[in-house]
Order: structure tokens, then C-alpha cells, then sequence
């Protein structure tokens, strides 16, 4: 994703930190093997005096280094007072202190990388407020205070630690594998080699699985922690400017996305009050299901990117929702143009002979489905006024896999479009109960099929657009709506069906559109079928 550049080149500015430290400890590892020379008879025998005279002047010199802390603290001070110790437990330490030693050597260079990354979301944040703003009412940008960063950086993260627990853990893991693989080698009688391809695999995985970089890909460990640490600065950021806003989820849509952040793509979150809303949540992938969710503000893993349960390398993102857009604003400016969500969408020019009432009330109509559907709101819609000689009043078409135009056709979205559309409704061809209001929400429906049918063929662009053309995903919505409701006969399909509309007989994609027509303008009132489509609908997106 294009807003993680800034985020990226921190990441391989780490990576080669990390490789070029790796190999400093390498060749440390190498030389405690070197100057010790272990063997297997004697390494779970007690040391000489040589050695533990020698493994105490190491200890000694990570205490006036400050290393002396946490388990390994302990492990070292523990080995010092001693005087029996066996060499196996001196071998341990040993590799245990180069991996400590890593860290020590890395970490002030570390901090500095990772808090000029936060940094910047923190003032992307910022920025992405003072945009909304007029150049009056803006602020100017304020950087991210040390204190803030690391307490940012002591949050849990999205496998539930903090990050010096994760450090910690990390070099112990890693030492121990190193040991083992030691043990292993002086068992067979031989002198353990670093350079080997046994160690080298090892340590690579070790590093890859810290901070992974292939080609564009970027993965690991420190990216995941990043991620988080970079969506909290910039709520942080939104809130020195806008303490009551809300943000929008924005997931990575590639096909290779979970089920949980696509079901979270689009959605609004207040930062600073209750949010409520559905998910997808389940610790493996069997176990995913559709949930309601309650929290306060963004909780990281839940509603707040990385994204958890179960763990994935989630990069998706926050972007601050201006006033006008949680408002929902839909209006016309003094001049006669569409605005939406605060920007111009149509000129007055443009809509000269259009009924710009039913055009708003069919738009904010639109809006309470997109609340069902919040995929939707995420997508991009571009507006545009037509002279068609059919008979549609409005129609919606994909152009690409985030952006939708909706057409307004001018012969018959004019003055006489309530007339034109009452003259349907009495003839069948529109669901009872319906009005020229509900033309647009028609529309959506046409929009869901499309989101849905994008999910089941992993964005595929071929396949798509056959299944579209073909309803291929649509006859099997409608199909499975019948073995829902139990209905088997052709007869009793049809006339079902029928009972929607006149219209909704044309084909499965026309038939859901008319369901949504029918359903959120009369919701309880309205077919069986129609409630079942919608439900069904709200369970695949």
C-alpha cells in the first residue's frame, strides 16, 4: 500500500541493521567455540579453573556494560558466584551473551529508526485533519514526544506482549536454538562451524522471522509491531487536532486478504467513544464467524491494524474521517452543485435538467445501506449525468476493483420521475411500497453482488467479470435463498419471486437488486425472499 512507503524504507533501513550486526555476532559465536573448545566429554562436566576464571571475566564486562539484567541477569550473576559450574551451562551463557550483546550494540540505532517512522504517521495523522481544515482554522504540525513513542511502544501488541517482552524473548529463543545445534555437533565429535549451512539456515530463519524482506513483500515480526505502533501515533496525531473524530479501516483489497479485514474495510470508528460493529472473528480459519463487537475507541487486533485472530501479516491501515463525511453530508452547495462528504461530486450546470430533490433523497438512501454494507463506503463512486434512450433512471457499473460510476440518466431522472415511477409501480414492475426514493438503493444492490463476487474470485479480473456477465454468483445467492426458505418448486420459485416484482423475473442480478429495493424500504413488510437475499448477502461480505 502506497501510504506504508514512508513505512517500508524504515523497514529496510532495520534490515540492514539487523544483517549487518548479524554477522558481527556470527563471528563472535565463532570465536567462543574457537577460544573454549568444548568437546562432548567434558561439557556436562565441571569446568577448571581456567575456564571459569575466564567465563567471569565476560560476566564482568557485561555488568560494566549494563547487561546484567532480566533472566540473563540472573543466569550470568548466578554462574559468577558460583564455583562449580559445569560447561555446558558456561557454553550456554556464552551464546546467550552474544545474542545480548546484538541487541546492545543495535538498539539505540533501532529506537531512532522506529520513532522516525512513528513520527511520521504521527504527523500524517496531523495532517490528514488540517487537510479538512480551512488555512485559518489549521495547526501547525507538532512532533511525536520520546515519552509518547515509547509508551506507544510498550502497548501490547497484536500477539498480546509488549516490545522489550518480544526482545527478550526473542534473543532467548534464539540462543537457544544456537546451543542445542552446539550440543548437537560436539555429540558427534565435531567442532561446531557457524559458517555451515546447518547454522546459516537457522540464523537466516532467526532474522527472517524478525524482519522478512522479498522483493516487495515485507513481513516479520518487527514490521507487525511497527504497523501497530504507527496506526496508534497516528490516532494519536487525529487527536491532537480533532479529539472527537472517527477514522476509516482501510484494508489491503488484493484477494489475498482475510476475511477479518475485509469485513472491516470501510468501517467508521470513533477514537474516543463506544464503537459497535461486525467482524469476522474466530482463532483459526475454521472457526471464523460473523460477530458483534463492542469496545472503546481502537483497541489494536481488533479494530485497530494489525488485525488479530487468527495472526496474519496485516497491513492495513487508519485514514481520519472529516465532520462532513461522519455526518454523512449529502447536500447542494448555494450554486446548485452536489456536494458530498464535503467535496463537489456535480456541477449545477450538470444537473440543469435533473429532479435534484428525488437525487438527494435517493443518495441518502444509498447512505443507510452503505451503513449495512460499509465495504461500500470505502469504494470510490464518480458521478456522472447521462442522455440514455432506455428506460433506467440511474445505473451503477464497476470500472476497476475500488471504483463504481453511478449514472443519472437526464430523459428520465427530470421532473417527472415520481410520475414515471408510480406509473411502474402500479403496473408491478417496481416492489410495492417503493418510490422514486428507492431508485439508488437498487443500485447498491447491484454493488454488493459485484463486492461479493470479487471476494469469491480472490480479484480475479477474468473470472470476474465472466461471473458478472454470466450470474454466476448471483444464481447461486438466489438459489441458496430458496433452500433456506425451503422452497423447491419451479412454479412456487417463480411466482415468489414475482411477488418481489415484474421486474425482478428478468435475471438473479435484477432480482437482488429489487430485494434490496424491497427490503430497506419496507423492511419488516417485506418479502420473505427478499429479507432472506439481504441476510444471506450480509453473511458472504
Amino acid at each position: 500500500m502506497d501510504n506504508w512507503k514512508y513505512h517500508d524504507q524504515k523497514m529496510k533501513e532495520l534490515k540492514q541493521l539487523y544483517l549487518k550486526t548479524s554477522k558481527q555476532t556470527q563471528n563472535r559465536l565463532q570465536e567462543i567455540i574457537d577460544t573454549f573448545k568444548f568437546d562432548f566429554d567434558t561439557l556436562y562436566k565441571i569446568a577448571d579453573k581456567k575456564t571459569k576464571d575466564r567465563v567471569n571475566t565476560y560476566i564482568t564486562e557485561w555488568k560494566d556494560k549494563g547487561l546484567l539484567t532480566g533472566y540473563f541477569g540472573m543466569l550470568a550473576k548466578n554462574i559468577y558466584s558460583r564455583t562449580r559450574v559445569k560447561n555446558s551451562e558456561i557454553l550456554e551463557l556464552l551464546v546467550y551473551g552474544a545474542y545480548i550483546e546484538e541487541q546492545n550494540k543495535i538498539q539505540e540505532r533501532e529506537l531512532d529508526i522506529m520513532y522516525d517512522d512513528a513520527n511520521y504517521y504521527y504527523q500524517e495523522g496531523q495532517q490528514e485533519v488540517n487537510n479538512t481544515l480551512s488555512k485559518k482554522e489549521r495547526k501547525s504540525l507538532n512532533v511525536l514526544k520520546l515519552a509518547l513513542f515509547l509508551a506507544l511502544l510498550d502497548q501490547p501488541n497484536v500477539k498480546g506482549y509488549v516490545f522489550e517482552q518480544y526482545i527478550q524473548a526473542t534473543i532467548q529463543f534464539n540462543a537457544q536454538q544456537i546451543y542445542r545445534q552446539m550440543t548437537i555437533d560436539l555429540q558427534q565429535q565435531k567442532q561446531p562451524d557457524i559458517t555451515n549451512d546447518i547454522y546459516q539456515n537457522v540464523i537466516k530463519r532467526q532474522n527472517n522471522s524478525k524482519l522478512n524482506i522479498k522483493g516487495d513483500k515485507i513481513s516479520g515480526d518487527i514490521d507487525a509491531q511497527l504497523i501497530g505502533v504507527n496506526n496508534l501515533a497516528k490516532v494519536e496525531g487525529i487527536k491532537e487536532i480533532d479529539n472527537d473524530a472517527q477514522v476509516r479501516f482501510i484494508a489491503v483489497i488484493d484477494g489475498k486478504e482475510t476475511d477479518m479485514c475485509h469485513s472491516l474495510d470501510g468501517q467508521l470508528f470513533y477514537i474516543n467513544k463506544e464503537n459497535e460493529f461486525n467482524r469476522y472473528y474466530g482463532e483459526t480459519q475454521k472457526d471464523l464467524r460473523i460477530e458483534k463487537i463492542k469496545c472503546f475507541g481502537l483497541v489494536t487486533g481488533l479494530n485497530l491494524p494489525p488485525i488479530s485472530h487468527h495472526f496474519h501479516w496485516c497491513r492495513s491501515m487508519i485514514q481520519y474521517v472529516s465532520s462532513s463525511v461522519k455526518e454523512e453530508n449529502i447536500t447542494f452547495d448555494s450554486r446548485g452543485n452536489l456536494i458530498i462528504e464535503g467535496a463537489k461530486i456535480l456541477t449545477n450546470k450538470a444537473l440543469s435538467k435533473i429532479n435534484k430533490t428525488a437525487l438527494l433523497s435517493n443518495l441518502k438512501k444509498m447512505e443507510k445501506v452503505f451503513k449495512d454494507f460499509p465495504i461500500l463506503k470505502s469504494r470510490n463512486i464518480k458521478y456522472k449525468v447521462t442522455k440514455e434512450n432506455d428506460n433506467s433512471a440511474m445505473s451503477i457499473r464497476p470500472t476497476n476493483r475500488k471504483e463504481y460510476i453511478l449514472e443519472i440518466n437526464e430523459n428520465i431522472f427530470n421532473n417527472k420521475i415520481k410520475d414515471t415511477y408510480d406509473l411502474g409501480t402500479k403496473k408491478h414492475d417496481n416492489p410495492k411500497g417503493t418510490s422514486y426514493k428507492d431508485i439508488g438503493v437498487h443500485e447498491t444492490g447491484h454493488m454488493v453482488s459485484f463486492e461479493i463476487i470479487k471476494k469469491l474470485n480472490k480479484n480475479n479480473l477474468k473470472a470476474m467479470v465472466f461471473d458478472y456477465n454470466n450470474n454466476i454468483t448471483t444464481d447461486k445467492i438466489v438459489e441458496k435463498a430458496f433452500n433456506n426458505l425451503k422452497i423447491r418448486d419451479m412454479m412456487q420459485k417463480e411466482k415468489m419471486i414475482n411477488s418481489i416484482s415484474n421486474y425482478a423475473l428478468t435475471d438473479s442480478s435484477e432480482m437482488i437488486a429489487e430485494a434490496f429495493a424491497d427490503y430497506y424500504c419496507n423492511k419488516k413488510k417485506s418479502n420473505t425472499l427478499s429479507k432472506e437475499i439481504v441476510k444471506i448477502m450480509k453473511e458472504m461480505i
